[in-house]
C-alpha cells in the first residue's frame, strides 16, 4: 500500500497526500528580503506536495540572519509572496510560511544600522555567518530587556497577519536548529534571571507566547511549529533536553495546533516515539526520510506525514517519483543558496509522458483506505477503446464496496479503483473497433469497477457517443442511474402501462429516471422521498410523493403492481403489504430480497448489464430536452473520497460527479 499518496488531515486542510515539502533555506530574494520571480516557478514546481512548508522567512529586519533570504514585514515583501502562494494554489497545492527570526545566529552587516544580533542572553556562538561579504565570524549578540521580548512576540504576531494577506494557508514557528526560540529554550544560551530563564518553564515560555500571538491571528489549526531536539545546530545545547523536550510538547497539546513537526538527525533518544503521544494534532516527521521509511513511519502509526528536503529540492515531481518507484534526481549541494536559476528551478521533472492515477482502496474500512495511486497505462484489447476520463459518476455501490459491505458478492483483488461510470474522450482504439475514432466524446458504464481513472480501456459496445449539446459531467450522470433504473422497471420489473409503480428514495440518481421513464410509459408514480424534494419529484412526473419521514408509505400507497427498491432494510419488508395480488418488488438495495421474499410473492434481486444501444437512446432524450438529468454536486478529482463519503452518510438529491 503506498500510505504516502493518501490523503491526511492537517488542521483545517485535507492535504492530497503525506509528503511534506521541508523548509529550506534557499536565498534568492533581494537585498531588501524580497522574492523573485524564480521563486514562484521554483514553489509552483513542487506543488504536488500534501503540504509546501517555505523557506524561513524573518519576522521583522531584527530577524534575518542570512543573505538573500526573504521577509514578510514590508508590502513589497507580501506582494512577491502573493504570486508564489497564486501559483502554489493554481496547482491545488497548499503552502504554510515557515517564521523564523534567526536571533543571534546573525551578523551587523545585514541588520538596521549595523545594529547587534538579538538574543535571550549576551553568549557568542561558535561559527560563522552568511554574509554578502562571505563567511564572517559570528559577534557577541545583545541580550533582550524583559519589556523587550514582548515586541519580538508582536512581530510574530504582525508577521503571520502579513503571511495570511498573502495568501498562505498558514504558518509554521522556526523553533529549532538554533534559532532565537530554541536560544530560549536550551540552557546553554539561556542564563536569564527574569520570567524567560532558568526553569524549563521559564525557558519554554517565549516559544509559547509566540504561538499565543500567531495563533490569535491565524487560529490554532492553522498554525504548525518545528522542534529538532539535539540537532545541535548553530552551537546550541541543553542540559536536560529529554525533560525539555517533554515539557514543551506537553503544552502544546492543548493549543490546537495543526501539527507537530519533529525533525531528528543524531540523538540515540527515540523522540518520535516519546513526544508523539504526548501531541494531539498531526505529527510530521521528518530528518533523513526515504521513500522506504516514510511509508513503513506512517503504516507503524508513528507519523501522519513525512517531511522530504532535499529529494523535493532536487525532484520536483516527488510525490510521483515516490508513486512509480523512479529514480531520483541527486541534490548539488553547491548551488543550495546560489542565486540565480541554476540549482534552483532546472532540476527535471519526469518526461511529459500522461501518467495515469487512480482512486484506489487498499483495505476495506472508511475513508482512510482509499487514495489516488501512479497506475500502469492502459492499452486497449481488441474490441475496446482507451478513453481519457472527464468525469465520472458518484454510486452507492462505491461505498458498499470500500466498507466490505458486499466483498461476498463482488470479490476483488486489492488494491482496486473505484467507479462504474465515466465520461470523457476516446485517445486509442484497440482492433476490431469501427464504431469510435481517436478525439470522439463517448460515455459509458462499465459494467465493473475502474471508471475513477485518468486513463481507462472499455469495450466500445459499453459506450455510447456523447451528444453535443451535453456536456461531459452531465453525461457522466447518466450510464449507471439510467441504465438501472430503464432495465430495472422494464426488463426485470416487466412494468405495463396502465399499472402503479411506487419508487422508494426516488430522488436519488436511479430515483430521478425511474420516475421519468415510469411517467413516459403510462404509469401511476408514486414516490417516497424526504419532503425537501417534493417539487423536484412532482416535476419529473410523480403523481404522489410520499415524505417518509412524516407518512408511513403503507398508509398511502395501495394496490401496487411494482416497487422498485432502492432503499433496502425495513422499507422492503414493509413493502410487500402494499402489492396487489400479482404485484411484484425489484430490488437494488437487498441482496438477499430472495431470502426476505414471504410465500406466494416476487422479489427479485435486479444487477445491470451494459448496453450502448440503450444509452444511446437515452442520451438523445437528454439532448433532446425529454429527460433531465438531476446533478447534486461537481467535486474535483482530490474531493472524490469525501463525495462518496457523503453518498454514504446522505446526500443532495441526484448524482455526484467527479471532475478529472
Amino acid at each position: 500500500m503506498n500510505t504516502l499518496s493518501t490523503a491526511v488531515q492537517i488542521g483545517r486542510y485535507t492535504l492530497r497526500n503525506r509528503m511534506v515539502m521541508a523548509p529550506m533555506t534557499r536565498s534568492r530574494a533581494n537585498d531588501d528580503g524580497v522574492q523573485s520571480e524564480l521563486a514562484v516557478t521554483y514553489y509552483r514546481q513542487r506543488a504536488t506536495a500534501g503540504l509546501i512548508v517555505t523557506e524561513g522567512v524573518f519576522p521583522s529586519a531584527m530577524g534575518k540572519g542570512y543573505v538573500r533570504t526573504p521577509g514578510i514585514y514590508s508590502d513589497e515583501q507580501v506582494a512577491a509572496w502573493k504570486k508564489v502562494t497564486e501559483a502554489v494554489h493554481a496547482e491545488g497545492g497548499r503552502i504554510f510560511m515557515q517564521l523564523m527570526h534567526t536571533g543571534r545566529i546573525s551578523h551587523p552587516s545585514m541588520l538596521p544600522g549595523g545594529a547587534l544580533p538579538v538574543a535571550p542572553s549576551a553568549i557568542k556562538p561558535a561559527g560563522q555567518s552568511f554574509t554578502a561579504a562571505g563567511m564572517m565570524d559570528y559577534v557577541t549578540p545583545r541580550a533582550l530587556e524583559t519589556a523587550e521580548v514582548a515586541d519580538v512576540v508582536a512581530e510574530y504576531r504582525q508577521a503571520t497577519r502579513r503571511a495570511l494577506e498573502a495568501g498562505f494557508d498558514g504558518v509554521e514557528l522556526h523553533a529549532a536548529s538554533g534559532y532565537l526560540p530554541e536560544q530560549f529554550l536550551a540552557s546553554g544560551s539561556n542564563q536569564r534571571s527574569d520570567q524567560y530563564g532558568g526553569s524549563i518553564p521559564n525557558r519554554a515560555r517565549f516559544i509559547l507566547e509566540v504561538l499565543g500571538a500567531m495563533i490569535a491571528e491565524a487560529g490554532g489549526d492553522r498554525v504548525g511549529i518545528k522542534i529538532s531536539p539535539e540537532m545541535g545546530f548553530n552551537d546550541i545545547k541543553d542540559d536536560t533536553p529529554v525533560e525539555t523536550y517533554t515539557y514543551l510538547v506537553r503544552q502544546l497539546a492543548p493549543l490546537g495546533l495543526a501539527y507537530l513537526h519533529v525533525a531528528k538527525f543524531q540523538p540515540e533518544y527515540d523522540y518520535h516515539g516519546a513526544l508523539r503521544p504526548l501531541f494531539n494534532g498531526a505529527y510530521i516527521l521528518g530528518g533523513g526520510q526515504t521513500r522506504e521509511s516514510g511509508e513503513q513511519r506512517i503504516a507503524a502509526g508513528e507519523a501522519d506525514a513525512v517531511a522530504y528536503g532535499s529529494a523535493f529540492l532536487a525532484n520536483p515531481d516527488l510525490p510521483r517519483r515516490f508513486a512509480l518507484n523512479a529514480p531520483l534526481n541527486t541534490p548539488n549541494p553547491a548551488l543550495f543558496y546560489a542565486p540565480g536559476a541554476q540549482g534552483y528551478i532546472d532540476y527535471p521533472a519526469l518526461d511529459d509522458t500522461p501518467s495515469n492515477r487512480a482512486l484506489r482502496i487498499h483495505a476495506y474500512g472508511g475513508v482512510e483506505v482509499m487514495g489516488w495511486d501512479e497506475v500502469p497505462m492502459p492499452q486497449p484489447g481488441p474490441g475496446e477503446v482507451m478513453v481519457r476520463v472527464a468525469a465520472a459518476g458518484v454510486n452507492g455501490l462505491d461505498w458498499k464496496i470500500r466498507d466490505g459491505l458486499v466483498k461476498d458478492i463482488f470479490q476483488l483483488p486489492l488494491p482496486a479503483t473505484l467507479g462504474l461510470e465515466l465520461a470523457g474522450e476516446v485517445v486509442a482504439v484497440g482492433d476490431g473497433v469501427d464504431s469510435f475514432v481517436a478525439g470522439d466524446r463517448v460515455f459509458g458504464a462499465l459494467g465493473g469497477l475502474g471508471a475513477y481513472a485518468s486513463y481507462v480501456a472499455v469495450a466500445a459496445s459499453k459506450l455510447a457517443p456523447t451528444p453535443a449539446a451535453i456536456e461531459d459531467a452531465t453525461a457522466a450522470a447518466i450510464p449507471v442511474a439510467s441504465m438501472t433504473a430503464w432495465q430495472a422497471l422494464f426488463e426485470t420489473g416487466q412494468l405495463q402501462r396502465g399499472e402503479t409503480v411506487l419508487i422508494h428514495g426516488a430522488a436519488g440518481g436511479v430515483g430521478s429516471y425511474a420516475v421519468q421513464f415510469a411517467k413516459q410509459a403510462g404509469v401511476r408514480v408514486l414516490a417516497t422521498a424526504q419532503g425537501r424534494n417534493a417539487d423536484l419529484l412532482r416535476s419529473l412526473g410523480a403523481d404522489e410523493v410520499i415524505d417518509y419521514k412524516t407518512t408511513r408509505f403503507e398508509d398511502v400507497a395501495k394496490d401496487v403492481d411494482l416497487v422498485f427498491d432502492l432503499v433496502g432494510g425495513e422499507t422492503l419488508d414493509r413493502s410487500w403489504q402494499v402489492l396487489s395480488p400479482q404485484g411484484r418488488i425489484v430490488s437494488i438495495a437487498a441482496p438477499d430480497i430472495v431470502q426476505r421474499t414471504p410465500a406466494g410473492r416476487r422479489g427479485t434481486w435486479h444487477t445491470t448489464h451494459p448496453d450502448g444501444e440503450l444509452l444511446a437512446r437515452i442520451a438523445k432524450q437528454v439532448a433532446n430536452g425529454e429527460l433531465t438529468v438531476v446533478v447534486s454536486e461537481l467535486v474535483a478529482a482530490g474531493e472524490a473520497a469525501a463525495a462518496i463519503e457523503r453518498n454514504k452518510t446522505g446526500h443532495g438529491a441526484g448524482k455526484t460527479v467527479i471532475c478529472f
